[in-house]
C-alpha cells in the first residue's frame, strides 16, 4: 500500500514512541511464522526512496525520536542504507532489524555509527534455528 499526502499529516508533538518502517518483503529465509509473509520471492513494494524519505521527514517533524527499519530483510532493499543515513541526519535514533544472514562491510560500517542499533531473531540451537528459518542460517 502506498499513501501520499500533500501536506504533513502530523504537527510537531512530543512522544516517547517510535515508528516501524517495513521496507521490504524480500528475505533470504522462509520462516513459517513471519509476520508479513516475507521470503525469497518477496518484493520491495511500490514506495520509492523519495516516499520513504518523506515518511522519515514527517517522523522527525512529529517529534518521534526513533525509527526501526524492518521487513523482510532490510539489507536487501536497494535504498535501505541511504535511508538509514537520512534518518541519522534528521537526528533520529535508528534500529535495523536484520536476520544477519549476510551483512557486507558497508552495512557493518553503517551499523557502527552513533545512533544505530541492531536487532535480530535467534531461535536457539543450530538445529532449532535452521528448522525455523528453513535454511542453514545459524552459522
Amino acid at each position: 500500500m502506498t499513501a501520499i499526502a500533500e501536506t504533513p499529516l502530523i504537527k510537531t508533538t512530543t512522544t516517547t514512541g517510535f515508528v516501524w518502517l517495513d521496507l521490504t518483503r524480500k528475505c533470504q529465509l522462509d520462516c513459517g511464522h513471519c509476520h508479513n509473509d516475507s521470503g525469497p520471492t518477496g518484493t520491495h513494494g511500490t514506495m520509492t526512496a523519495e516516499d520513504w524519505r518523506r515518511v522519515l521527514d514527517e517522523t522527525a517533524a512529529a517529534g518521534i525520536p526513533r525509527v526501526q527499519f524492518t521487513g523482510g530483510e532490510v539489507t536487501l532493499h536497494p535504498d535501505a542504507s541511504a535511508l538509514v543515513d537520512h534518518a541519522l541526519t534528521l537526528g533520529l535514533a535508528v534500529e535495523v532489524y536484520s536476520n544477519m544472514v549476510h551483512l557486507n562491510a558497508g552495512w557493518w560500517t553503517l551499523l557502527h555509527r552513533d545512533g544505530v542499533s541492531l536487532a535480530t531473531s535467534y531461535y536457539g540451537s543450530e538445529v532449532a534455528h535452521n528448522t525455523v528459518t528453513r535454511r542453514n542460517s545459524h552459522a
